[in-house]
């Protein structure tokens, strides 16, 4: 009989033990699931399952604290119960557990005062326990319910409590994450209207400077002036699309427009561009650069602002009189696939300090600490070009011997594996200039007065809209062959024009051009998909502007 006893006590224990191992191991792939949840719907997803399976019970609710009321947001149950319903936290048992922060544990609810009959009799419940997520400042409870008279073992009150106290903490996750989303939010927002305002007084004036080059040309005092400006506009202008792109970058909001190009053609661009800095600065350039073309799969205007970053970068830190390297080359892949090619820019100026090499490609990092902020600079554009070279799948790294030694950074990029010459370069004239129609619609006068110089200067007939509606009516009155519209407009928006125009079959040859101070890869792409041709910042370059305007001349010829 004895012998029989024991028996029956370790198969009961053995039994307990395998109970216990297999509700932990749940419990611990639950903890697991609420560490990556990032919304609070998720939580309750997880939660309302788990409480079941780890108590055997019947049903289970999830509830959240409401201000003064008990919300049962979930459940997951035989039947139904209260899912949706908000009672007051003094008439029902998750108030009761909230208020007196413990479990509240009941064998039968028909016996203890703390429960309204009235809202139970209607559901299968005969037992519950309810225990409040959170002790310190409860924020809501789990509870389990079972149709038949049944007392919470101790286990199932600590598996639950473990469970609430987990959930505590995902909810605590989850909220700092919604509020540093909204908050990051809240900057791009600020960082946006930021540029925004920004380039609507830098677009006025960089327009009248590029007049006063157009008319005065570039030799003399007042040329070099004039020069002057320009360059610390555009200086200007980079630092804001710098302050958009790593915003832009690290929330994903970059893509790239790929194209097969000739990197050394792009390279030969670039560096023409840089002229007058490298002028300026009485730099020698030296370039090594393949002759035959090495093709990749690029996006052309992120490959110029990766180049022309490390370039710029190589023009700040360089003495005077002193050289930069600037060497491409294609290194073929192993059995034909893989190849890649590497282009370096290194400078001969005051070196990169050792001790922060490994984080010179973070956001906000700057060799030049130094009180003066001789070389300025937000210790953005390095952060920019290595996201926009891993977009591309390529690498960017950095090296330096030391400090007056000189630095080096190589970009490596993935090129197509087939290399051709072409046979004969189409040659593209341009057709020969006349005078063209434009409406420029545009609520900045000063904006609009400088670029209607600017664009009479080159003999085009130009008028201006001062809102969107009289846009609107003005460029079916006039019939421009160039509409160059602003997008923040008074009463109908550029995108609003955009799509109104379009659908006019008067604007079918006609081509709409965004000038804008927003610039963010929403603003483009709202920009695209409303009718306009193609999308431009302030302050505009007028190459790049003519350049546009050239494309009429090409579609039309």
């Amino acid at each position: 009989m004895k012998n029989i006893l024991q028996s029956s006590i370790s198969q009961e224990q053995n039994l307990h033990q395998g109970y216990s191992i297999s509700s932990y191991n749940r419990l611990l792939l639950v903890v697991k699931d609420l560490a990556c949840v990032r919304t609070i719907e998720e939580i309750i997803e997880i939660v309302r399952l788990a409480a079941r399976d780890l108590t055997n019970a019947d049903g289970v609710t999830f509830v959240l604290r409401d201000g003064e009321c008990c919300h049962y947001v979930d459940e997951n149950a035989i039947g139904p119960l209260w899912k949706g319903m908000r009672f007051p936290l003094k008439s029902c048992i998750s108030g009761w557990a909230m208020l007196n922060k413990q479990a509240a544990v009941i064998e039968d609810i028909y016996q203890d005062a703390r429960i309204p009959i009235d809202a139970y009799k209607v559901t299968f419940v005969k037992s519950l326990v309810m225990v409040p997520i959170r002790i310190a400042d409860p924020l809501g409870a789990i509870g389990a319910y079972w149709s038949t008279p049944h007392l919470a073992t101790r286990e199932e009150i600590e598996l639950l409590e473990i469970l609430t106290d987990t959930t505590a903490v995902a909810i605590a996750n989850v909220q700092l994450f919604q509020k540093l989303t909204n908050q990051n939010a809240l900057k791009d927002k600020f960082i946006a209207m930021l540029a925004h305002e920004l380039r609507n007084p830098v677009a006025p004036i960089s327009n009248g400077v590029q007049l006063l080059k157009l008319k005065l040309g570039e030799t003399g005092a007042v040329g070099e002036t004039v020069l002057m400006m320009q360059h610390q506009i555009k200086h200007l202008s980079k630092l804001i699309d710098e302050l958009l792109d790593v915003s832009s970058i690290t929330y994903g909001k970059i893509s790239l427009n790929l194209e097969k190009v000739n990197l050394v053609d792009l390279v030969h661009q670039s560096i023409n561009d840089h002229t007058q800095a490298i002028k300026r600065s009485n730099l020698t350039v030296v370039k090594d650069l393949p002759n035959t073309p090495v093709w990749a799969y690029v996006d052309p205007t992120r490959f110029f602002q990766i180049f022309g970053n490390l370039l710029d970068n190589a023009l700040k830190f360089s003495k005077p009189d002193g050289t930069i390297w600037v060497d491409l080359s294609f290194i073929p892949g192993e059995n034909g696939s893989g190849s890649v090619a590497t282009l370096s820019v290194r400078d001969s100026g005051i070196g990169i300090d050792p001790t922060i090499l490994s984080e010179l490609f973070e956001p906000f990092t700057q060799g030049d600490r130094s009180l003066d902020r001789s070389r300025g600079g937000l210790g953005l554009g390095l952060s920019v070009v290595k996201s926009l070279v891993e977009l591309h799948g390529g690498n960017v790294e950095a090296s330096s011997r030391g400090i007056d030694l000189g630095a080096e950074f190589k970009v490596t990029l993935p090129v197509c594996e087939e290399i051709k010459t072409l046979d004969n370069d189409l040659e593209i004239t341009e057709a020969a200039k006349k005078s063209l129609k434009i409406l420029v619609i545009e609520d900045n006068d000063d904006s609009a007065f400088s670029l209607k110089a600017v664009l009479e200067y080159f003999g085009h007939e130009v008028t201006i809209a001062r809102n969107g509606i009289l846009g609107v009516q003005t460029a079916r009155e006039f019939e421009p062959h160039i509409i160059i519209c602003d997008i923040g407009l008074p009463e109908m928006d550029g995108f609003a024009v955009a799509e109104e125009l379009s659908k006019d079959s008067k604007f079918t040859d006609s081509i709409m051009i965004a000038l804008t101070g927003y610039g963010s890869q929403e603003d483009k792409q709202l920009a695209l998909q409303s009718g306009f041709k193609c999308h431009l910042t302030k302050p505009v370059d007028f190459d790049i502007l003519t350049a546009e305007i050239d494309r009429y001349f090409l579609a039309s010829a």
